[in-house]
């Protein structure tokens, strides 16, 4: 079976389980699309209160000066950013191995030859945690090395701006999108990384190591089978995430200007909410269908490649299930295997 047949089925089963959606939206907002949808909702302040809120915190620093609350609240803000980071990378990690082998026990309902999972290890979620973290170390270096050149960029537009008609954001993207695009081209290849390795180790039950091992051999040796479902799907994603989130600001905004209308009209305001809270229901329904989907997709992916390189070596491998069928292609065939049905 192609690429383009893995990744309809993987949409179909999808589809057809809303559980999956409730599972992977869940482990995105953990991961931190719970920012973007905050965004989305809430009004940015403008640089003039930007700068007054930091700046507090900067001068001190900047002078060498490090008083007790400036420490404190740096210790919490490290405190909490590292809780966030480790907590929700293993709640996260905890929504993807029930994803995985939800999708590796659908194939055999969709059609799709699989082998079965070998027995759960302990510590399942935090090893599929730490490949993650591990996978996504080369985008804390490049993050690292694009940020000088984004504060750069964002301190002359504070500070001497050319023109100050265009928002501040999209100024300093425009202004520092090299580093931008080269961070979000990291992130998405290590993201990719992580989910294969992740796979291996719950399907395959390999090692953190041995994960990321087989994963980018996996993206050497069949780069376009594992990269495509996973890029396009991440891509829609993206794309999904754009649209819906700008329809969920729209209605906040109407919302919000029916509130402070100082003649209220009951029916337009009612309507107003109602578009409001259909937008965040469909935004969020949608984003957990199209992140299901792409890790379905790539669940499928790696089956399948893992019941070709078992196929390679035994001509009849084991497909699992209640059901055993003889490998030969057409009624009447001969077992050469010396394999028949099975139930």
């Amino acid at each position: 079976m192609k690429t383009r047949a893995v990744a309809l089925a993987a949409l179909l089963a999808t589809v057809g389980r809303p559980s999956w959606w409730v599972i992977a939206l869940a482990g995105f907002l953990v991961r931190g699309g719970v920012l973007l949808f905050v965004l989305a909702t809430v009004s940015l302040p403008s640089p003039l209160v930007v700068s007054n809120i930091v700046a507090p915190l900067i001068v001190p620093l900047a002078l060498g000066h490090l008083d007790g609350p400036t420490l404190s609240l740096i210790a919490l803000a490290v405190g909490t950013v590292a809780i966030w980071l480790f907590g929700g990378s293993w709640l996260a990690a905890s929504t993807e191995v029930a994803l995985i082998r939800d999708a590796h026990q659908a194939m055999a309902d969709e059609g799709l030859a699989a082998r079965p999972l070998v027995p759960p290890r302990r510590w399942l979620s935090l090893r599929v945690a730490t490949a993650h973290l591990l996978a996504h170390l080369p985008t804390v270096a490049i993050l690292a090395v694009g940020a000088v050149r984004i504060v750069s960029v964002a301190y002359v537009e504070l500070t001497n701006p050319f023109e100050v008609t265009t928002p501040l954001v999209l100024r300093v993207i425009v202004g520092a999108a090299r580093p931008i695009a080269a961070i979000l081209a990291v992130w998405l290849f290590d993201e990719i990384l992580g989910g294969l390795a992740a796979r291996r180790i719950v399907i395959d039950g390999a090692s953190v190591v041995g994960g990321l091992r087989g994963a980018v051999g996996a993206m050497i040796r069949r780069p376009f089978a594992t990269l495509v479902p996973a890029v396009a799907t991440a891509l829609l994603l993206a794309i999904d995430l754009a649209a819906l989130l700008g329809a969920v600001a729209f209605t906040v905004a109407q919302a919000g200007a029916r509130l402070d209308d100082a003649a209220i009209d009951p029916p337009i305001l009612l309507l107003s909410l109602l578009a409001l809270g259909a937008s965040w229901i469909g935004a969020l329904a949608l984003t957990g269908l199209v992140d299901a989907w792409r890790s379905a997709a790539m669940t499928f992916e790696v089956g399948r490649s893992r019941f070709e390189a078992a196929a390679a070596t035994d001509p009849a491998p084991d497909l699992g299930g209640t059901v055993g069928v003889s490998p030969d292609r057409r009624p009447g065939d001969w077992s050469t295997g010396g394999r028949g049905g099975s139930l």
